[in-house]
């Protein structure tokens, strides 16, 4: 991840300034109706729309509106956490209780699952398909059944992106429906030897990766499988994460992962300032 210095000294001395630019992208807008640009200044700070009476604020109904903290110290938050320091650390950078930066970074993180969601493009070409499990040592029942871990799908486009789904279970049932939906018919699909990945061959070429003993593999997965290693070892120096949260963190590691040879601070706060979704 690359992290421009001079970046961070702009936005840290005028972060409001900042924020806002990526807010409006030019000329302010009434929110409500899009298009209308007259308003006017109230004392209380918020701007009314002159058309449909609207009152708002530069963050109105964004990721960051309702955050009771200023600018400054929400630009150091999110230049640490697209850094990858985990909250329990920031006690040592930023004076703010571990309860309040736990609630920004969850902000965060949801900002980029719902980015995440949008942005949402079939894969394809050739593509790899696998499935991981996740979670801490348990005792008891190995492999696919073990208790207490997280089972998620994946499909990595070689040379391209990698998405990720936490699944119930990996029965053909279950996989097929997302396979449909992210992939394009036509694809060169590359899997293990699977037995729920075998009706890939009615969308297209079906490779499977057979491991035979004393003969290297001319055809692999190592794309999807070095992105199970990537996202392990990320997740592992947070010793932990709330099962409620889990996808919010897989997503997360998933952006990191697509986005790894780029600035980070900046993807990170055109997501905060655009409009919350509806749910």
């Amino acid at each position: 991840m690359l992290f421009s210095q001079l970046t961070w000294l702009l936005v840290s001395q005028k972060s409001r300034a900042y924020f806002r630019a990526l807010r409006w992208s030019g000329r302010r807008h009434c929110p409500r109706c899009s298009f209308s640009r007259r308003m006017y200044k109230l004392n209380s700070g918020q701007f009314k729309c002159s058309r449909c009476k609207y009152k708002f604020t530069d963050f109105s109904g964004t990721y960051i509106g309702n955050l009771r903290i200023s600018l400054d110290i929400l630009s150091h938050l999110l230049y640490l956490f697209a850094f990858g320091v985990p909250a329990y650390r920031i006690r040592f950078y930023v004076k703010a209780s571990l309860t309040t930066v736990e609630k920004v970074f969850r902000l965060f993180r949801q900002a980029v699952y719902d980015h995440s969601l949008m942005e949402l493009r079939k894969l394809s070409g050739k593509l790899e398909l696998d499935e991981a499990m996740f979670g801490g040592y348990r005792k008891g029942k190995r492999g696919w059944g073990a208790a207490g871990k997280r089972l998620v799908f994946g499909i990595c486009q070689r040379n391209g992106k990698v998405i990720t789904f936490p699944v119930s279970d990996r029965r053909a049932e279950t996989l097929e429906p997302l396979i449909e939906t992210h992939t394009k018919q036509g694809s060169i699909h590359y899997t293990d030897d699977y037995e729920g990945y075998m009706s890939l061959s009615t969308r297209g070429e079906h490779v499977r990766i057979l491991k035979e003993k004393g003969r290297p593999l001319r055809e692999n997965i190592n794309g999807m499988e070095g992105f199970w290693s990537y996202a392990k070892n990320w997740l592992y120096h947070f010793r932990g994460v709330p099962k409620k949260y889990f996808h919010l963190y897989l997503k997360e590691t998933e952006f990191r992962f697509n986005n790894r040879e780029k600035d980070l601070f900046p993807l990170l706060a055109r997501m905060l300032v655009k409009l919350v979704p509806d749910s």
